[in-house]
């Protein structure tokens, strides 16, 4: 099957079910009226996408599950697709899970549902061409997820979702591939495509990350719910929008790396191996920070910063000058 992109998933699934927009705006209307209300950073529960799917009885077509109406339903209110600097991308999905990050650093994502475009590290099929991922809120349950739709280059739309909570991150990864097994034990079929364990996982959970950071470099963007109308319908933009991730930290990356393997050469060539000899050039691995800010007894805010491979040393001068652009 053909590589499918967000855009005509939209369109599929206005044919398949002609009225599921205006069914998603009744869903929204009722929010914490005629239904159950749920939180903000929530455009609709997957129960809204599983009473769309299955008003029929007919086959559902082109992977079209439930959870990817949902993951649609959220993503066509913003259209917003990120486009990751490469240095930036592979610094990011390189580096190990922080064992202590809180799973509440996820709320900050720049819209409810956004579709990041990877960089495969290789073209041998099957692989991973973008995915879209958004906040769950189980309206069975109560508990809150992390949901992927992963956009695999021959055209299947898997859906992956990890588990948040009073917990790390990690822990909430290490839920997901314990429930996996459990489910694919109980219906005999294996886990999706390629995701097999954590370290499968991880380098999907980073990049989301980054959008939530407060340090992200990229354009400010305003989140859609900040134009919900009184009816609690918000406008649909007419075109996808397209964001520009990491042009000045990639940069920067690239130039210290250079500079970091420029300095190694001279040493070895001009300098004799000695115990008091300064380090030699080379990038401390990118890590997380995070704090919080407010009073215990009170709301507290949590702050997440990423810190980009460090040079270590080098001789540092003044940044690249770069200039961050957004197309659309």
């Amino acid at each position: 099957m053909a590589e499918l992109r967000p855009k005509q998933i939209i369109r599929e699934i206005g044919k398949r079910w002609p009225q599921a927009w205006q069914q998603v705006k009744m869903f929204r209307a009722g929010k914490g009226k005629d239904l159950p209300d749920w939180p903000d950073w929530c455009y609709i529960p997957i129960a809204a996408g599983m009473a769309i799917a299955t008003q029929e009885q007919d086959t559902i077509t082109i992977g079209l599950s439930p959870a990817a109406i949902t993951a649609a339903a959220a993503w066509r209110v913003s259209q917003g697709i990120y486009r990751f600097d490469a240095d930036l991308y592979n610094s990011l999905t390189s580096q190990p899970m922080d064992d202590k990050l809180p799973c509440e650093a996820l709320h900050r994502l720049p819209e409810w549902c956004v579709y990041i475009e990877t960089h495969p590290t290789s073209t041998d099929s099957p692989y991973i061409v973008g995915f879209w991922a958004h906040l769950e809120k189980d309206q069975n349950d109560g508990r809150e997820e992390l949901r992927f739709i992963l956009f695999w280059d021959t055209g299947e739309l898997i859906p992956l979702s990890i588990h948040l909570g009073d917990w790390t991150l990690e822990e909430g990864l290490k839920r997901f591939i314990e429930e996996a097994k459990k489910q694919a034990a109980r219906t005999g079929y294996k886990l999706s495509g390629e995701i097999n364990d954590v370290s499968d996982v991880v380098p999907l959970v980073q990049i989301v990350l980054y959008l939530c950071a407060d340090n992200a470099d990229m354009s400010q963007i305003k989140h859609p719910n900040k134009r919900v109308r009184m009816s609690g319908q918000v406008d649909v933009p007419r075109q996808e929008r397209y964001w520009t991730v990491g042009e000045r930290i990639g940069a920067a990356i690239r130039k210290y790396r250079n500079k970091s393997n420029a300095e190694q050469e001279q040493e070895n060539e001009y300098a004799p191996d000695s115990i008091h000899a300064r380090p030699r050039p080379h990038i401390r691995r990118a890590h997380w920070h995070h704090y919080w800010t407010g009073p215990r007894q009170g709301e507290r805010k949590l702050i997440l910063h990423w810190l980009p491979p460090i040079p270590v040393g080098v001789d540092e001068d003044e940044g690249p000058a770069v200039i961050h652009k957004v197309t659309g």
